[in-house]
């Protein structure tokens, strides 16, 4: 056949696709790929085997259903779909049973065609007597005579199809005599053997056919279609899909299960199993029905998730499956080299195959994330409940919510609100998904207590007090880890009502020491300062510190477990102010504050 012919359907054929007369699969869904435009080689590239296609189109076209649009005219398609028409009729007609009593009422018709016979009053009188004998007893039909009439033969036609029955009974065996039963065709007294017998016979059938569909399941070679299972998964993704294995799996029900699946060209999404739970009715229609797609221990990139919803105009896969459900069971989501995981939830996807929306949430439910895709554009939410930041150091957020949006290039959160520690932050955030990653946010921060802070930084560090900041963050790398390396926050920073513990600054200046001061505390009613915090430590400069009559200013560094200060101190008294510099350095478990002058 020509690789470069046309072909359109006829009316008979379009009648065949609306009325879904041809049932075998590959002969419909050739017959439904015509459209008068494609040529017969992209069919056959679609379908997957150019021979199968020339011949299903073949015997399309010998059947009247399609036309080559450059050979035959509507008039002979007509004829033939006219002439198909009629040989459906005949083999419907030859394929009818004749019973004898329609012969022989035929044949008796025939006899008694004579103007004088009274047919109809013949039959009327008859049907009275239309009684059939008792099966036991067989009773032989009457010789023919010359002067049969239509009510004589319908009564030996009853008598003989009785009888004939009677033997059909007796020599047709116990499969015959099964189907009878079931349609009442059989009395209860006609029964043979004990009443238990049917009832074991049925229970072995069924016990057979059990272990033959369990059999069935088990050793069916099912990696035999593995190439057109991720065939059949690209295009429904849209995306390249490999497939390691298929085998059955009976838990937590019978499925069929895809093993080391891979989506993408990198590896964006990596799923451990995939179970297919379909609607058994289904299998042997032309489009399977999966009740439920599981999907087990999958690792998703976010930066992948755009990619997967993609509007595709023409997914053939779409046309050959459909999937009602899909479930998420121990999964993550993948930023960078980081994740969060241990997430369940639910995936919908369209008619097309492209995922629509998804709903996740911890296994303590302590975090939910919810999405849909708009316009091309995911509408993200995030909320959490007494839930810990993955990585070091662990962050505990009492309450968390924030919303954003997500494309290919950039996860946006344009608000994020938190309450942690006794306070609240709240701000935006935006995560750069290319390569470097960067991350770029702000962050105001009130009444946030400084000591549980400072237990995730530097727990030996005593400092108390509510803090209050207002910061930038800035940041980029390839990798997590090399993100927090360059990770930089900027701003200004303010304590209030706060105490610094083994600091004692009234003692250092009233009564220095040459080896200096250590222990005591220093109280205040306000600390300020500019701040810049990166991977090195932290930096506050600018630093001034208030309380009554002490009051203090100089700059702060804090890195790698220890504190390195100069401040200008001032005590004011009843006449005069003494102002001394000091020094602060040390652990911070044991600094040392020493009077410099």
């Amino acid at each position: 056949m020509n690789e470069n012919a046309v072909f359109i359907k006829t009316e008979a054929g379009e009648d065949a696709v609306s009325k879904r007369t041809i049932v075998q699969r590959n002969l419909r869904s050739v017959l439904i790929m015509i459209d008068g435009r494609t040529p017969v080689g992209n069919l056959a590239q679609q379908f997957g085997d150019p021979l199968i296609v020339e011949g299903l189109v073949g015997e399309l076209e010998h059947r009247g259903l399609v036309r080559r649009v450059d050979s035959a005219s509507v008039e002979e398609d007509a004829d033939r779909s006219e002439l198909s028409s009629i040989m459906v009729d005949i083999e419907d007609l030859v394929s009818q049973p004749i019973t004898p009593v329609a012969d022989d009422i035929r044949r008796a018709h025939d006899r008694s065609s004579a103007k004088e016979s009274p047919v109809l009053d013949e039959f009327a009188m008859a049907i009275p007597e239309l009684t059939a004998p008792a099966a036991a007893v067989a009773v032989a039909p009457p010789p023919p005579a010359d002067s049969d009439d239509v009510r004589g033969a319908i009564r030996r036609a009853m008598m003989t199809s009785s009888t004939d029955a009677g033997v059909e009974d007796r020599t047709s065996g116990p499969l015959r005599r099964l189907f009878d039963l079931f349609a009442g065709r059989v009395s209860g007294a006609d029964r043979k053997g004990p009443p238990s017998s049917l009832a074991r016979r049925l229970a072995v059938g069924s016990l057979l056919l059990v272990v033959l569909l369990v059999g069935l399941f088990f050793f069916y070679p099912y990696s035999r279609h593995l190439p057109h299972m991720e065939q059949l998964a690209s295009e429904l993704l849209g995306q390249p899909v490999r497939i390691a294995s298929v085998s059955p799996s009976i838990f937590p029900e019978p499925s069929i299960a895809l093993e080391g699946l891979r989506v993408g060209d990198g590896g964006q999404l990596d799923v451990a199993t995939v179970k297919l739970i379909p609607r058994v009715l289904t299998l042997l229609s032309e489009r399977t029905v999966m009740r439920e797609v599981r999907i087990e221990r999958a690792g998703l990139n976010i930066a992948f998730l755009p990619e997967l919803s993609k509007r595709q105009d023409i997914n053939w896969a779409s046309r050959w499956l459909k999937v009602e459900r899909i479930s998420v069971i121990d999964s993550s989501l993948l930023l960078l080299d980081g994740s969060i995981g241990n997430l369940n939830g639910t995936l919908d996807i369209n008619e097309d195959g492209a995922l629509t929306r998804l709903s996740l949430a911890s296994t303590d439910g302590g975090l939910k994330l919810q999405g849909s895709i708009e316009s091309g554009v995911w509408n993200v939410a995030l909320t959490a409940l007494g839930w810990r930041t993955p990585g070091q150091p662990s962050l505990l957020l009492d309450v968390l919510e924030a919303t954003g949006t997500l494309n290919s290039q950039r996860l946006q959160f344009d608000k994020v609100d938190v309450k942690l520690y006794g306070g609240y932050a709240v701000g935006s955030l935006s995560i750069g998904l290319a390569s470097p990653a960067s991350v770029e946010g702000e962050m105001t921060t009130s009444r946030l207590a400084v000591a549980d802070l400072l237990k995730v930084f530097a727990p030996t560090l005593l400092l108390t007090g509510d803090l209050s900041a207002a910061i930038a963050v800035r940041g980029e790398g390839e990798t997590l880890e090399g993100l927090r390396r360059t990770l930089r926050a900027s701003g200004k920073l303010g304590v209030q009502r706060g105490q610094i513990e083994r600091v004692d600054l009234v003692q250092a200046v009233r009564i220095p020491r040459a080896d200096g001061v250590r222990g005591g505390s220093t109280r205040f009613d306000d600390l300020e300062g500019d701040v810049v915090a990166d991977a090195s430590g932290l930096s506050l400069t600018g630093a001034t510190m208030s309380s009554g009559l002490v009051g203090a200013q100089g700059d702060i560094r804090l890195a790698d477990g220890l504190i390195n200060g100069r401040l200008d101190v001032s005590l004011r008294g009843s006449a005069t102010t003494v102002r001394a510099p000091v020094s602060i350095e040390g652990k911070y478990a044991d600094p040392v504050v020493r009077l410099t002058r």
